[in-house]
């Protein structure tokens, strides 16, 4: 039996990292998904709660995954690039998110009460172990939450333009390999960054 709902969010989901939420019609996402035109309004309310829908889907197990990867065991830097690790995972495993991020950003929509939970507990969740190594000595001095914005710009911009780099210049993150070789990459330089006495760390 078709799902009629679940087939028009997975449709919706990949027609609005497409074309936006102003390119993406209705009858776009009816046609798509083999449903009748008013099958988005009967089952959602209208094409912009389907919309918020879609991102809520997305983001709503964002926060939870975070904060089980990194933990509570472990040194600020440890649990740091324990974060990094895990953004990269997340966006690995949702390839759509970027795409709908930046098609939102080029939107002149307001910001998403799910998309600014997730931006807000992401960000000062690190900032947070960024805060506590200051304290104990281990993380140079600086604003937490600049270098905590600095350090989660970097996972999610190599994830937007992954096509773009896999097409000039044949740095596939796709490739299991190769994403690891970037994450690790970036956990190195994140860690030379943040650290008081980088040259101590392995």
């Amino acid at each position: 039996m078709n799902d009629t709902p679940a087939e028009l969010l997975s449709v919706a989901t990949e027609l609005f990292a497409e074309h936006g939420y102003d390119g993406t019609s209705i009858r776009m996402i009816t046609d798509r998904a083999g449903a009748n035109l008013g099958a988005v309004t009967y089952h959602f309310g209208s094409k912009e709660a389907l919309y918020e829908r879609v991102f809520e889907t997305m983001m709503g197990p964002f926060r939870p995954y975070m904060l089980e990867a990194v933990g509570t065991e472990g040194s600020p830097l440890d649990r740091v690039e324990r974060f990094v690790r895990a953004l990269f995972n997340y966006l690995r495993e949702h390839p759509t998110l970027p795409r709908l991020i930046i098609q939102h950003l080029a939107s002149n929509l307001p910001v998403l009460d799910s998309v600014r939970r997730t931006i807000v507990g992401n960000i000062g969740q690190i900032a947070a172990l960024i805060a506590e190594g200051q304290r104990e000595g281990t993380i140079r001095d600086g604003d937490p939450t600049l270098m905590a914005l600095s350090i989660g710009s970097q996972p999610l911009f190599l994830s937007l333009v992954s096509r773009t780099l896999r097409e000039g210049t044949a740095i596939d993150q796709d490739d299991p390999e190769t994403g690891q070789e970037i994450a690790d990459s970036v956990v190195r330089f994140v860690r030379a960054g943040l650290a008081l006495n980088p040259a101590k760390e392995p």
